[in-house]
């Protein structure tokens, strides 16, 4: 019974420290704006007597997580020499012309996501500030450690618009790292299953959040594409944004920016003008039509905002 009241315990102290939650990551994805990211290797200040590639592995776990949370496009920045070769390779007249890549579609990236490895090992929780932690408590003498700091830059402006340092740890009692982690393979199923793979799973739900947080947190609202012949309006989501049919919007222009005047960057837009109010008629995979309610549709062309009716 004593330990029963301990396990609940602790799994209240989880919930409430908010890593027994989503991390805050929104409703549903199709409710955000889904930004375009690319996730570099890795920088690695750790020694880890295996010789694991620390910083690859926290790479393509990180893609592997933000490209589950369905809340981003993720670009292959790594490989963007064999894609770009094997582009120019089809065009070169070597290959059949079906199917043939159309140059100048990759994808601008607007956010890049870094990072250091900074702690990954076991550590003694006699030696320094761990000396009454954890491993003392449940008759452990050692701690898996794994700590980062991520840094998130906008290219645009080449700024670091987030930073920060997140570090975990991990019971790990007596085994050695040599025994421990002997045959097993950063990032994989075994791996998860050790305190090092535990400490890290913790790291890179906090790191995911962060970065939701700083770049995917903003409301996602459709936009005009194209205004057709026949008056209808297109909208660059459909079904893959949850766009109903029969949903009312206002069409607005943008505003002036209104720019920092020390630093001459964007804080924002002026409210625009409202153009007019749309009607969603046909939804497909991704993009709708719609019809106008009220409005000239002279007035209405490409880029323009739409916020729900009411």
């Amino acid at each position: 019974m004593k330990r029963l009241m301990l396990a609940a315990a602790l799994a209240a102290v989880w919930i409430a420290a908010g890593c027994g939650s989503n991390g805050g990551l929104g409703r549903s994805p199709d409710d955000f704006v889904k930004p375009t990211i690319a996730v570099m290797k890795f920088d690695s200040r750790a020694a880890f007597p295996l010789g694991w590639n620390l910083g690859g592995g926290m790479q393509e776990t990180l893609v592997d997580r933000l490209m589950a949370t369905g809340r981003y496009h993720v670009v292959e920045r790594q490989e963007l020499a064999s894609v770009m070769g094997e582009q120019q390779f089809q065009q070169s007249g070597a290959t059949r012309p079906q199917g043939r890549a159309a140059t100048g579609r990759i994808k601008n990236c607007q956010y890049l996501i870094k990072g250091v490895v900074t702690d990954f090992g076991h550590v003694s929780t006699n030696q320094g500030g761990v000396a009454s932690n954890l491993g003392s408590l449940f008759g452990g003498s050692h701690l898996a450690v794994m700590g980062i700091i991520l840094y998130v830059v906008e290219v645009e402006s080449g700024e670091v618009i987030a930073s920060e340092s997140l570090s975990e740890s991990v019971r790990a009692g007596d085994v050695s790292v040599q025994v421990a982690y002997q045959n097993v393979a950063f990032g994989g199923t075994a791996f998860y299953k050790t305190p090092l793979g535990r400490a890290t799973a913790r790291v890179i739900d906090r790191a995911v959040k962060r970065i939701t947080e700083a770049i995917a947190s903003r409301p996602w609202q459709p936009q005009v594409a194209l205004v057709q012949q026949d008056g209808s309006v297109v909208l660059n989501g459909g079904r893959d944004r949850g766009v109903k049919t029969g949903a009312e919007f206002e069409v607005l222009d943008a505003g002036p920016p209104i720019l920092d005047p020390s630093t001459g960057d964007v804080l924002g837009h002026s409210a625009g003008r409202t153009v007019g109010r749309i009607i969603v008629q046909d939804v497909h995979e991704r993009y709708s039509t719609a019809t106008i309610v009220t409005g000239l549709a002279a007035e209405f062309r490409a880029g323009q905002t739409c916020r729900r009716s009411g």
